[in-house]
């Protein structure tokens, strides 16, 4: 297994967000290089959008660039090359790198990629193991420059973020069938936003344990072997009071939520979650379960990344978990509308987009992992409303989502999403707007899969912290 390559950060997860700066912004101590040059300071998130059962879409991605019009020059924002996995990204950002460049005004954004891979779900039509196909794709074009809406200022120790959208399903050619051809054709959404923008927020960044650095804070580290410190506060959420922030070691992996600070460029965090206390995680996406019902001892799962590198297997492949009960499983910071709702050996299903950590001996020919802890982890799914919109008071509710993204062909059809009144409403009033509104309305929902045994029979939902209407086609 490689390390996770495609963190949702610069193309990535979910749209890319390189935070540079922006008249007005926030501000942070000025930097200056030895010619003098103001600067100020860029990092990179991912995101996308959906294409019906395609469940991996990689591409090495070779380069990000801001134009500078005042000096007429391209700005670097994107250290070396990276795999990056935009398929694994609707709904959610995740961070990649910080950069620097000088003050000016920004009119565009260039991206360079070679090597597509495609891979897609076959769900057998009789029943039976999913499996994963791939194609290697051909490209149009080595490179894509969108031209910025509006022209944006930099000014010195502002922080802001490069949102980039890699837009699947107007990428991914198709034939009359609805079947991938193999030819990508990439199209991107890009924007540069303010620091304290939600769209450059930061969702589950996962990142190893190096040290404590005081005063609540501690130091991580992440993709390029680029260290960071996270600053926790009053507000900060712990997911695990099974291991308190005094216990993490070097084998401790977290899960971060939150954003950057336009001061300190720590991750100040919302959320943390222990996703590996024993020195290997990988995660992915469950494919199969068995047996389908009672406690499990077995599932399926498709692998989108690992720490630290394993040989025998790589992200996009299925490999098969053994269970046993004695797992810790966890579910990260939600508000259960229902407090049946629980994530057990008994209450697995395909679809869940979970992280796995565990020991893994690697003496033998065959790397053999024993599982200690399974995370259930936030997804984003896409699609379009479905109707019985049901409205219990406030936002607290459900609707039917017809899903088209990736893991949809793996869950129920349409698929029952639940709402709280925490639920966050992106472009939508709150959970009555859907009432009486098309079933064309395009929506994207982030938040949590989890079975719910009050169903009959018992089948997954999906517990909203997020509902997005999104642009129409």
């Amino acid at each position: 297994m490689r390390v996770e390559r495609c963190v949702r950060a610069l193309f990535a997860i979910f749209p890319l967000v390189l935070l540079a700066s922006c008249g007005g912004g926030a501000g942070s101590s000025s930097s200056t290089g030895g010619s003098g040059t103001q600067t100020a300071s860029v990092y990179t998130i991912g995101t996308d959008q959906p294409l019906p059962s395609v469940i991996s879409c990689q591409l090495t991605v070779t380069g990000v660039t801001v134009h500078n019009s005042v000096t007429n020059t391209d700005e670097s924002v994107f250290s070396g090359s990276q795999m990056i996995d935009f398929a694994q990204l609707s709904g959610l950002h995740q961070l990649m790198d910080l950069n620097s460049v000088p003050t000016g005004t920004y009119t565009s954004a260039t991206v360079t990629f070679s090597n597509p891979v495609i891979g897609f779900i076959n769900v057998p039509g009789g029943g039976g193991e999913p499996t994963i196909q791939t194609v290697n794709g051909t490209l149009s074009m080595g490179s894509v420059m969108v031209t910025f809406a509006n022209a944006f200022v930099l000014n010195a120790a502002d922080l802001v973020g490069l949102r980039m959208d890699f837009d699947l399903r107007q990428s991914l050619a198709t034939d009359s069938n609805g079947n991938i051809t193999g030819a990508v054709n990439p199209v991107f959404q890009m924007a540069l936003l303010n620091s304290t923008n939600a769209d450059v927020s930061i969702d589950d960044f996962l990142a190893g344990y190096v040290e404590a650095s005081g005063n609540g804070n501690f130091i991580v580290q992440g993709p390029h072997g680029r260290q960071w410190t996270v600053e926790t506060n009053d507000n900060t959420i712990f997911d695990d009071s099974d291991v308190p922030m005094s216990s993490y070691t070097p084998n401790t992996i977290l899960a971060i939520t939150g954003s950057l600070d336009p001061v300190s460029m720590g991750i100040v965090a919302n959320e943390i979650q222990v996703v590996s206390n024993s020195g290997f995680y990988f995660g992915g996406l469950f494919t199969w379960i068995n047996p389908a019902t009672g406690p499990a001892t077995s599932a399926d799962v498709y692998v989108r990344d690992e720490l630290p590198v394993v040989s025998g297997v790589e992200p996009g492949d299925i490999t098969t978990l053994p269970l046993n009960g004695s797992e810790i499983y966890k579910i990260g910071h939600i508000n259960l509308p229902i407090t049946t709702l629980l994530f057990n050996n008994s209450a697995l299903a395909a679809g869940q987009r979970v992280g796995v950590g565990g020991t893994l001996d690697t003496s033998g020919a065959t790397p053999q992992l024993t599982v200690k802890r399974v995370v259930l982890r936030r997804q984003g799914q896409a699609g379009t409303l479905a109707g019985n919109v049901v409205v219990n008071s406030g936002n607290n509710g459900s609707f039917q989502l017809t899903d088209n993204w990736t893991a949809g062909v793996l869950l129920p059809a349409p698929l029952t999403v639940l709402t709280t009144n925490d639920t966050v409403f992106i472009n939508l009033s709150g959970l009555s707007a859907l009432q009486g509104a098309a079933t064309t309305t395009p929506l994207r929902v982030v938040g949590f899969v989890i079975v719910d045994p009050g169903l009959s029979p018992a089948a997954p939902v999906l517990v909203a912290r997020s509902v997005e209407q999104l642009p129409a086609d």
